[in-house]
């Protein structure tokens, strides 16, 4: 989106004085980028945002004019003047416009709009986006999730390593995002070492799926200030129209409790925000584990069948009963060459037929290959599952 826009601005000023090759140019990028250029033309040359379709008609009827105008001039007439005289003449959409220089006019928008340490947008110009993305969506009857991330321990950072090595961490930390996301989501530099996303027509669960592959990116990437790496991981909120808030506002909120909650639960992970403080996106997950009861003394090994799981805890169906509280050690298989051995806490066993036990067991702390290894998992077959399919399963908070 900003490479076209900026290829746009390139050839505006390249050929500002030779309309036919400018045409030439914008027509082929129409060609190879699609009609989604039309809108860019006039919010360079107008500041209106049109829709493609219209915008496209909009651009041949222009055409047509400053043909129109060259001949009744019996000149060229540039063809900045016939977008200005068919907008304020024939179509009327522009009633009082002021003539400045493009690139003049480019800058002054972008220190508005744009934070000036990590390029990404400013907090006034995300409170603008969050409600048209909201007005959007209410037309439309469509999804919108908002991401909200926090560098961790970044005061820490600061106070050790000086504002410049923080600043250095924000603008890597930028750059990844800008890299993850996808191109229709919105990323912005909220204040400090907040970061919010906002992921049109994006599901919770699809939500989770991009602040997962961030949190991973930014966990995995060492970064160097005068010599020294620096490590950095992110905790992240997750909150959706229209099931967790009606409105914007509601909305930032809802995703920043969920940021804290994430940050309550040891830092480096993304949380949902739920009325129920205690659910988690799970998948279906079935396959035999062993489980050991931890306690002073030793005690048998036994199977039990796994029915979902998720980052937090899994579900599993055993002929065992377990009491609730108790401590005990599950040995999980993701994939045939990797076992995983997790600690859980059981927090409620329900007898659902004869020696039949649903348990339902929450994870202690798991480490970060065992909680990478989980979130893979899920991320990997989150990704064929139909959001309405996805369920809640409940964990202690």
């Amino acid at each position: 989106m900003e490479t076209t826009r900026n290829q746009l601005l390139d050839y505006f000023e390249q050929f500002a004085d030779d309309d036919a090759r400018l045409i030439k140019k914008v027509q082929a990028l129409i060609g190879q980028q699609g009609k989604g250029v039309y809108t860019y033309i006039f919010q360079i040359l107008t500041n209106l945002d049109l829709p493609p379709a219209e915008a496209e008609e909009h651009w041949k009827h222009i055409i047509a004019h400053n043909k129109k105008l060259n001949a009744a001039m019996g000149r060229e007439v540039n063809l900045r003047t016939a977008v200005c005289d068919y907008f304020c003449s024939i179509n009327k959409s522009l009633h009082n416009p002021k003539i400045i220089e493009i690139h003049l006019f480019e800058k002054t928008a972008k220190s508005s709009t744009f934070d000036s340490l990590t390029g990404l947008l400013n907090r006034n110009a995300f409170d603008e986006m969050l409600a048209r993305e909201i007005s959007r969506a209410k037309r439309h009857d469509a999804n919108l999730t908002l991401l909200f991330m926090d560098i961790d321990d970044f005061k820490q950072i600061n106070d050790s390593m000086g504002h410049m090595a923080g600043d250095e961490v924000l603008k890597k930390v930028a750059q990844l995002i800008m890299v993850e996301k996808r191109s229709e989501d919105i990323g912005a530099r909220y204040g400090g070492e907040e970061i919010t996303i906002l992921l049109p027509e994006t599901s919770k669960a699809d939500g989770w799926l991009i602040g997962e592959r961030i949190r991973q990116k930014v966990e995995e990437t060492e970064i160097r200030y005068e010599g020294r790496n620096i490590k950095v991981t992110l905790s992240g909120g997750l909150a959706s129209f229209p099931i967790d808030a009606e409105d914007g506002l509601t909305l930032l909120k809802n995703a920043d409790k969920a940021m804290y909650r994430a940050k309550s639960f040891g830092k480096n992970n993304i949380s949902f925000y739920s009325m129920d403080k205690r659910r988690n996106i799970r998948v279906e997950y079935s396959t035999s584990v062993e489980i050991q009861e931890l306690g002073i003394h030793e005690k048998p090994v036994f199977t039990a069948t796994t029915k979902s799981l998720s980052i937090g805890g899994i579900l599993l169906e055993s002929k065992d009963h377990l009491e609730t509280g108790a401590k005990i050690q599950i040995n999980i298989s993701l994939s045939p060459d990797n076992p995983l051995l997790v600690i859980g806490t059981v927090v409620r066993s329900e007898k659902t037929g004869p020696g039949i036990h649903d348990i339902s067991v929450a994870f202690i702390d798991s480490d970060k290959t065992v909680r990478n290894e989980i979130s893979s998992y899920l991320v990997k077959h989150l990704k064929n599952i139909p959001p309405h399919s996805l369920k809640a399963t409940q964990y202690p908070s």
